[in-house]
């Protein structure tokens, strides 16, 4: 952690998502305990009001399905927070999955990738030829030793 910013405790900062994969598997776990209940409580509720909204009587002067059109607009808003809410645990998971990729795996390839690259440039220096694996060659079959078939054999 930088020595300018004070280490507040019981607060996750961009320093400790950044220490490794299990600090960041510990945030999003964390997050996930503290969202299932509002996930659960919200979806309890949503399926209340829309049972409620289902049994309501139609309003004087409705026309053929307007009260059920006017119940899933009343409703509507509250099954965005539900969806948003199973969202946040998917993009927190995401976010893991980049960062390990992006900022962990990425500089290890390119490491790689350079050595072969430097490897390659020696070569070509030196004059040789970059070396291909060839296929193992075929083995020639083995003579069937079988009575039957032989004749089919003979003209090979």
């Amino acid at each position: 952690m930088s020595d300018d910013k004070q280490a507040r405790k019981g607060v996750w900062t961009p320093d400790l998502l950044a220490e490794g994969p299990e600090k960041r598997r510990i945030f999003i776990e964390q997050r996930r305990q503290y969202l299932a209940p509002l996930l659960a409580e919200s979806k309890a509720l949503l399926a209340e009001i829309e049972a409620d909204l289902k049994e309501a009587e139609k309003l004087p002067g409705d026309l053929p399905f307007q009260a059920k059109l006017r119940a899933h607009h009343t409703v509507r808003p509250l099954e965005k927070v539900v969806a948003d809410l199973e969202d946040v645990i998917v993009q927190l998971t995401t976010y893991s999955a980049r960062y390990r990729r992006s900022y962990e795996e990425l500089p290890e390839k390119r490491a790689v990738k350079e050595a072969e690259r430097q490897r390659l440039k020696e070569l070509k220096a030196g004059g040789g030829q970059p070396q291909i694996d060839a296929p193992a060659p075929k083995a020639e079959p083995a003579e069937d030793t079988n009575p039957f078939f032989a004749h089919l054999n003979k003209g090979a």
